[in-house]
C-alpha cells in the first residue's frame, strides 16, 4: 500500500533528535542545526549531512502543545492514523509527528517535533514519500540545506530534507523476532526417559 498522509490541507524512549532553527541559549547547539537530546544533555548530531532512515510505517501525527517549562513533557493529541489529521484542539496546539530514525551505528532515535520548521520539512518529503516502493522500504534522508520563513507573527528556519534512496529497515527498527528477540518462551526439552531396570539373575536355590 504506498504512503499515505493527511497534511492538513483538505514518540517513546530517548534518545530524541530535534532540530533547531535558532541555536540554543548555551551556545551548545549552533542555530539551523540538528541535535540529540537525553535528559538535560544536548549533543550536535551531523548525521542529516550523509543520511537518516526513517520509519515512516511507525511514525504518527498529532498536534502539540507545551509550555516551554524544562522536564514538563508536552501535552500531545495524537491522531488515530497518519492518513487523516484531526481538527486543531486548541490555539496554542502546533502540528507535529513523532518518527523513529535510523541514525547510524546501529542505533536509533526518536525525532518527535512540532512547530512550523519541521512540519513543513516533512511536509517537503511528503510526494517522495508516496512513492515508496515496498513495504519494510524506508528513506534515507539527508538535509540539503535551509530555507528562511517569515510569517506574520515571527520567523523560522527550515531544514530542507530529500530523499536519497529507499533502503530495508535496519535492524535497530526492527522489533521481536524480526531482530533477533525471541518473543516466545523457547520449549523444554522432554525429560529423558528413567533407565529400564538391569534384570538380576536368578539364584540357583531360588524357590518357585
Amino acid at each position: 500500500m504506498a504512503f499515505e498522509i493527511d497534511t492538513g490541507n483538505s514518540v517513546s524512549n530517548g534518545p530524541w533528535l530535534q532540530w533547531s532553527a535558532r541555536g540554543t541559549q548555551d551556545g551548545s547547539i549552533s542555530p539551523k542545526s540538528f541535535y540529540l537530546r537525553e535528559g538535560s544533555d544536548k549533543t550536535p548530531f551531523a548525521g542529516f549531512n550523509t543520511g537518516v532512515v526513517l520509519d515512516i510505517e511507525k511514525m504518527k501525527t498529532g498536534w502539540q502543545r507545551s509550555e516551554g517549562v524544562i522536564g514538563q513533557a508536552p501535552d500531545w493529541k495524537w491522531n488515530a492514523t497518519v492518513s487523516y489529521i484531526q481538527p486543531k484542539p486548541g490555539e496554542d496546539f502546533k502540528k507535529g509527528f513523532s518518527i523513529p530514525c535510523a541514525i547510524g551505528g546501529g542505533n536509533a532515535a526518536t525525532w518527535e517535533q512540532a512547530g512550523a520548521a519541521t512540519w513543513n520539512a516533512f511536509m517537503g518529503l511528503v510526494p517522495g514519500l508516496q512513492q515508496q516502493p515496498a513495504p519494510n522500504m524506508l528513506p534515507l534522508v539527508k538535509i540539503t540545506g535551509t530555507k528562511f520563513q517569515q510569517f506574520k507573527r515571527g520567523s523560522t528556519v527550515e531544514p530542507i530534507l530529500e530523499i536519497i534512496k529507499w533502503v530495508p529497515r535496519p535492524d535497530c527498527l526492527k522489533e521481536g523476532a524480526a531482530a533477533g528477540v525471541a518473543v516466545e518462551a523457547m520449549a523444554q526439552p522432554a525429560p529423558r526417559p528413567a533407565p529400564k531396570p538391569t534384570p538380576q539373575p536368578i539364584p540357583d536355590d531360588a524357590e518357585f
